[in-house]
């Protein structure tokens, strides 16, 4: 009889005991400039080229994005909430022509705050 490997044996229990492998995750909330409207025609073209992302970067995971619909003083103006596998993803994410291109077309019409985190494996309640 062959022994398995213990890495079998700790792949095998995190897979059906129902642990996951955290993924990185990737937000920001944009907050327009004084003066800059959403009709503003270089607001659209940022947001265009933003939600042109999933389109032109192939290892972004899961993607989410819109303009805020609450009247309240503290909202932000837009949100956007990015998956990637791993860091090594947001890291190529982040200096992916396309992507600097939208983030420089922001520049011009907002100024932003951003989190990024590694999701923490924990067991699924399924």
């Amino acid at each position: 009889m062959k022994k398995i490997p213990v890495l079998l044996l700790f792949l095998f229990a995190f897979t059906f005991m129902g642990f996951s492998q955290g993924q990185v995750t990737h937000l920001v909330l944009f907050k327009l400039k004084p003066g800059i409207l959403k009709s503003d025609p270089r607001y659209k073209e940022a947001v265009t080229l933003l939600n042109a992302l999933p389109r032109k970067i192939p290892f972004i995971a899961d993607w989410s994005a819109g303009e805020n619909f609450s009247t309240r003083p503290i909202a932000f103006d837009y949100g956007l909430h990015v998956v990637f596998d791993s860091k090594k993803d947001l890291q190529n994410y982040l200096t992916h022509p396309a992507h600097v291109e939208a983030a420089n077309a922001w520049k011009e019409v907002a100024e932003w705050n951003i989190a990024d985190y590694e999701e923490e494996a924990e067991p699924s309640t399924k």
